[in-house]
């Protein structure tokens, strides 16, 4: 059941980065810990230009892997039910163990995301900027071309090229 008048307040209250942020928080498992991640973002707003929490996405994607992810997620927020802190059954809010982050494709932000990769424990941590040889000719042209000048800057002149920093966690 949807509540409205509650999902009017939120759409309201908060931008799209900070519900994604609020899922990023509530998530702990393994050596991921949301409150960390958020915290340190928070504090490095110079270093993202945006971020997305989910389960990841895999190119080429030849044995459906993304679409599981994604049937993943839609079962686990069908089958949530709040329970008190003293139940012995939980249910995971929102199962994403992948975080994107775009960025300035420049060298020092892009590194020190990679640190906060370390820093965060992350299982896995690799940057695209389209030029990745596991995608096909087609597909890489066609990221390349999406990525560049793709961080909107205050006029078309100061537009920038992005990269996408992308953390997994097992």
């Amino acid at each position: 059941m949807l509540d409205l008048a509650k999902i009017q307040s939120i759409a309201q209250s908060y931008s799209p980065q900070e519900i994604f942020a609020a899922l990023v928080w509530q998530r702990q498992f393994n050596e991921f810990d949301g409150k960390e991640v958020i915290t340190d973002l928070s504090k490095r707003t110079d270093l993202w230009a945006s971020f997305l929490f989910t389960k990841p996405i895999f190119a080429p994607d030849e044995n459906g892997l993304s679409f599981g992810g994604v049937i993943d997620t839609l079962l686990a927020m069908a089958n949530y039910r709040p329970m008190p802190e003293t139940s012995i059954i939980h249910f995971i809010a929102y199962p994403a163990d992948t975080l994107y982050i775009i960025t300035e494709n420049q060298d020092t932000k892009v590194s020190e995301l990679l640190d906060l990769g370390k820093k965060w424990r992350a299982d896995s941590v690799e940057v695209t900027d389209g030029t990745n040889e596991d995608y096909s000719f087609r597909l890489q042209r066609r990221l390349k071309t999406r990525l560049e000048g793709s961080l909107w800057g205050q006029d078309i002149r100061q537009d920038r090229d992005a990269v996408i920093v992308s953390y997994w966690w097992d």
